[in-house]
This record gives C-alpha cells, structure tokens and sequence, in this order.
C-alpha cells in the first residue's frame, strides 16, 4: 500500500509544510475514530480534479463498516459532492453516500482540513445509522469530543503543532477519559477513568470538581493548558500504582475551552 507522503506528491501540488499537517493528523487520528465509533477516511483533491483517498484508520471501540482497505481509490459521485461542498465552503458537512461495501446508504461528515487558512484536504467521518437505538451517556459525551476536535480540523488548530511524546505509548480511549471544562473541572468521567481514581485512593464524585480539589496530580493539565499542547506524564500516587495520563486540550478562536484526560 503507497504511503501517504508518496500518494500525495505523485497526484497533488500539496507543499511540504502541508504535507506535514495531513502526517500530524494521522498521527492523532486513532483517537479521534474511538471518540466517534466510525471509520475515518482522509481525501485530498488530485491534479485531475478527482478525490483520492490517502488514509482511512477505523475504530477500536465500535464496528467498521469497511472489511476494505480504500487508501489509493478515488471518490465516487455521491462522496464527491459531499467533500467537494466542505472543501469550497470551508464548512463541515453532512450527507448521505453509497458505499460499495455497503448495501444501504451511510452517512458521511465531511470535515474540512485547515492549514495555515488554506483547505488541503477533507477528513470524514462514516457510519451507518441504526434505526431505533438510543445513544447512551457514554457514547453522546465520547461524540461530542470528537464533533469539538472536528471544529478544531476546520479552524486549523488540530492537529497541535508539536507532538508531545510517542502517541503510540500514549492511553487510548478505552483506558479511561475525563472531560473538562475551560477551568479543568471534572463534566464527565467514563467507567475506566472512575476506577483509576479509585485505584489512587479517590471515591469522592468528581463531577464539578478540580482535579487538584480530588488530590489527583494535575501538572499535566495546567501545562496542557498553558501550553495549548497535549501533554504526556506517568506518576506513582502510591506504592504499588502508577497513572499514565494524556491532556489533550481543546481550543476554540485561539482559547483553551476544555479539555480531555486520558488515564
């Protein structure tokens, strides 16, 4: 399978620097794919006025809709619409498409990739609703992450600038996730995330609360936020565990809105 870097440069005019941002971005993307339980396809426009496919990651925490790998096909009539409408507007769309893998239609969330003010790519979310289901806490909250992250695609602040760390060694989704607000206070703690506070010795309900209030170790969020960077730290609360923490903050208009901790 071509790489991203090769498929890029032998069917775009994409410059380095942007190439850099569409690699940053694949880097993160795992995470993104488990806060939405879809498959996540990377398209960018080719020289010939088509859209090729450079990159496609699917989800650890819910079912893919492609058995397929797509990476090096190029977009069909009804995706092209869809992504060509997020790429000239420069606004995230939605839309219905046919899959070939699929014998219904899917929905497709076609979020525009900013770098530097300039739209280079289309990333999109794609799933197949299931008619009668009703969402639970767990999943509305996970999604809402990612529908803040996707906001963070199209204003050009995600992927972060710098990398923080080896992302791979990183916690992922299914280890554990507090949501934060703009004051790093506690608005969601999944059941994971419950039971490593509960590891550490802390019973108290976290909602509403500081992290520093619970008397959890919280230098990775100030610096995060502060930082505007996601940042990686590991410590030992006691004797016989230890937490290894990610703080990936969200950003709104160049401001710090929130936040997200993996444990």
């Amino acid at each position: 399978m071509a790489s991203l870097a090769a498929l890029v440069r032998d069917h775009t005019n994409l410059e380095r620097d942007q190439v850099s941002h569409l690699n940053r971005l694949t880097s993160e993307w795992h995470t993104l794919a488990d806060f939405c339980f879809a498959d996540l396809l990377l398209y960018v426009p080719t020289k010939d006025d088509r859209w090729l496919i450079v990159g496609q990651v699917r989800p650890s925490t819910g079912q893919t809709v492609y058995h397929t790998d797509w990476v090096g096909s190029f977009a069909n009539a009804a995706e092209t619409s869809v992504l060509a409408g997020a790429y000239r507007s420069s606004e995230i769309m939605e839309g219905d498409v046919e899959l070939e893998d699929l014998p219904d239609s899917a929905r497709m969330l076609a979020i525009p990739v900013n770098c530097e003010g300039t739209v280079i790519a289309v990333l999109t979310r794609e799933w197949v609703e299931r008619i009668g289901r009703t969402p639970g806490e767990l999943e509305r909250t996970y999604v809402s992450i990612f529908d803040r992250f996707a906001g963070m695609i199209a204003e050009g602040s995600f992927p972060y600038p710098a990398r923080s760390g080896d992302v791979t060694t990183a916690p992922r989704v299914g280890d554990g996730v507090m949501s934060l607000d703009a004051e790093a206070r506690a608005r969601y703690l999944s059941p994971n995330a419950n039971s490593a506070l509960h590891r550490v010795g802390i019973h108290a309900n976290a909602v509403g609360m500081r992290l520093a209030e619970l008397g959890f170790h919280d230098d990775m969020v100030r610096k995060a936020y502060e930082e505007q960077l996601p940042v990686v730290e590991e410590f030992e609360p006691s004797a016989d565990v230890a937490l290894l923490c990610r703080c990936m903050p969200i950003l709104a208009r160049g401001q710090v809105v929130g936040g997200v901790l993996l444990v």
